[in-house]
């Protein structure tokens, strides 16, 4: 089985939106179910074939400039960068290759066949074509002015895609391209764009564009206007990239290829998905139990075994914070009549609690916070009645907060409950057995939907 653990870091709660709608801290634990089956070729913010195409092309084109004999830096940014292999110079390219994306989708909105949803930054490029006369101004650098989206370097298409592309050893975390692993990685992308002719044509256009950008003399050259920059290079760009639908049609083998999402337990979940019926989609926990009917491989059966036992474990907690979450003031004795009245009781959690604690392999795959905090939850579940199972969970909720240097969002004073944030009615047609988290199968399917070519 794959460890993860030489992949990627642990989850940071700091840098996530995820804390004002995960006060158990759950996000942890079933992300870290469900990169064991994605590998981090999936995730919350890379599941779109066209960004992920796009980055691999914007890095092809930044290796073979920098890494190219015929590109000299120029005098402008000789003074403000040490060398080619500078990581702020690498830096630059990424944000001005993006920007020049994004504003020529922009400007090409509203066109037969392009579809600007999911652009990133496409709403700051709306702006600054009304600001500008419609000309917007790019600065060449690495600098917040030369940015269009704020934190690029983060959120843009290059952050967001940079973690699976390191996983496929296309770079490093420094952007270093020439990585003992990495050889076939891009033989096989080499021979993907100069085999696609519309992206062989804007490879050679990017190329020659940026290695003009790069030999600039004067500092007021690296600033320009979008019309500055060669219509067939902009219209290319369009061409190449006008829907998540069209990228798919000519990318899939690729990325099916790189990502390797047709193998192993995502490879079942991919043949269950292409069964969905595009008029109806299936309920999660339906995908991973018939995954689970399909699956021969040990291994992968395990994996999906995890996620089959852990969720109604996560879900049954949720229901039942869920119950504290309705109304401002209650006693214990209420959530114990609400607990009831869902015909659910002291042993609802303990047997929730009790796949967990059989699959002997399922609590070995996590480290760190996530199984921390898997091991506590599995405590409060198995507190010996409704009353100290609200008390244990309220006692877990407050130590999650409290890593966070947040405020619990209920305090219990002798019988009675306090809420400290708006009341959260429960979902009318909240089934007991429901899950509540999805391990990366809406982005999967985004992904898929994608590759399949069809309309998003």
């Amino acid at each position: 089985m794959m460890n993860l653990k030489h992949f990627i870091t642990e989850y940071d709660e700091s840098l996530s939106s995820e804390l004002s709608i995960d006060p158990l801290g759950q996000l942890i634990i079933w992300s870290s179910f469900g990169q064991q089956i994605f590998c981090n070729r999936i995730s919350s913010v890379a599941n779109d074939v066209r960004h992920y195409t796009l980055n691999l092309l914007h890095h092809y084109v930044i290796r073979s400039v920098l890494y190219g004999e015929n590109t000299k830096l120029g005098a402008a940014l000789q003074k403000k960068y040490d060398g080619k292999s500078d990581l702020k110079l690498k830096h630059a390219c990424l944000i001005f290759l993006e920007n020049i994306y994004t504003l020529s989708m922009c400007y090409s909105q509203g066109k037969s066949g392009v579809v600007t949803t999911g652009v990133l930054g496409i709403v700051k490029a709306r702006d600054k074509f009304a600001k500008s006369d419609n000309n917007p101004q790019l600065i060449f650098g690495n600098d917040a002015d030369s940015q269009l989206l704020t934190q690029q370097l983060f959120l843009g298409t290059n952050g967001r895609y940079k973690t699976p592309m390191m996983n496929m050893h296309f770079f490093d975390n420094k952007y270093n391209y020439h990585l003992s692993d990495g050889i076939s990685a891009w033989k096989l992308a080499g021979d993907f764009i100069l085999n696609t002719p519309h992206l062989k044509k804007l490879f050679y256009a990017l190329c020659t564009y940026l290695r003009a950008q790069l030999s600039v003399l004067r500092q007021s050259e690296l600033t320009i206007r979008f019309f500055d920059i060669d219509s067939k290079l902009t219209q290319s760009y369009v061409q190449s990239f006008r829907s998540v639908a069209f990228v798919g049609r000519y990318a899939k083998d690729f990325w099916l290829k790189m990502t390797r999402l047709q193998e192993g337990a995502s490879g079942v979940l991919y043949d269950v998905l292409e069964l969905e019926s595009s008029n109806q989609k299936m309920a999660v926990e339906d995908i991973y139990q018939q995954a689970l009917s399909r699956c021969h491989d040990a291994d992968d059966r395990a994996l999906l075994q995890h996620i089959v036992h852990v969720e109604p474990l996560l879900a049954g907690i949720t229901l039942l914070f869920s119950g504290l979450l309705q109304h401002k003031k209650q006693t214990l004795e209420n959530m114990c009549q609400f607990w009831a009245a869902r015909g659910l009781d002291k042993d609802t959690l303990p047997k929730c609690a009790d796949p967990v604690i059989n699959d002997k392999t399922l609590l070995s795959v996590l480290s760190g916070t996530a199984y921390t905090r898997l091991e506590q939850l599995i405590k409060v579940a198995k507190a010996s009645s409704v009353t100290e199972q609200i008390k244990a969970l309220l006692k877990y909720h407050e130590s999650v907060m409290q890593g966070r240097g947040q405020l619990p969002w209920l305090t219990l004073s002798g019988k009675t409950l306090t809420l400290q944030v708006p009341v959260r009615a429960l979902r009318a047609d909240r089934r007991n057995e429901d899950w509540v988290n999805d391990y990366y199968i809406s982005q999967f399917r985004h992904m898929l939907q994608g590759l399949w070519g069809k309309d998003q």
